[in-house]
């Protein structure tokens, strides 16, 4: 059963390790199957979203200059463009529930104080809770897909292939060749 064959750039950003010809690197990259083409129009539902164009426009400048994005990935960029957007609305609703102030001072004649305080709590922090949750499920999606489409700091270091060290050959400070 043969292994299946890496992607002819993958092969070039590590060294090209099976020290293939200019000619079989040619040859590799007509063979390989390209999907969609290099340009890549917005999705009408991204269009519509302010927030989530504005990212949109945002990410295709970062992907300009890169070969391997295509409109075949252009689902994802508007499920995260999207997810972003969403992600921005909650917080927003955080910080309106957060200045939220309730007035009680019409209902101290009729109820005790301690009931209107939890009455306060019940009706803030119950929200708030919710709400702090759909936005860390909002923030751990964001960060999956930050991580597959290489647009986080950290996903951008670990693409980076890693350079082999040089073995040095300890007879040849000696005079000997490489025997």
């Amino acid at each position: 059963m043969s292994r299946p064959s890496k992607p002819i750039q993958l092969y070039i950003a590590k060294g090209n390790p099976n020290r293939l010809t200019k000619s079989e690197i040619k040859r590799r990259e007509e063979d390989e199957i390209k999907l969609g083409a290099k340009n890549m129009k917005c999705p009408s539902y991204v269009k519509n979203d302010a927030p989530a164009f504005a990212k949109w426009k945002e990410i295709i400048k970062i992907y300009k200059d890169i070969d391997f994005v295509s409109s075949g990935d252009v689902d994802l960029l508007g499920m995260y463009c999207m997810s972003h957007s969403q992600y921005l609305r909650l917080m927003d609703q955080q910080r309106r529930i957060d200045r939220f102030e309730a007035n009680y001072s019409k209902l101290e004649e009729y109820f005790d104080a301690e009931l209107l305080e939890g009455l306060d709590a019940f009706f803030k922090f119950g929200p708030v809770m919710q709400l702090e949750a759909a936005i860390n499920k909002k923030m751990d999606m964001l960060i999956k897909m930050e991580d597959r489409l290489f647009l986080s700091p950290l996903s951008k270091v670990k693409n980076i292939p890693k350079k082999e060290v040089k073995k040095e050959d300890p007879l040849a400070n000696k005079g000997f060749g490489n025997v």
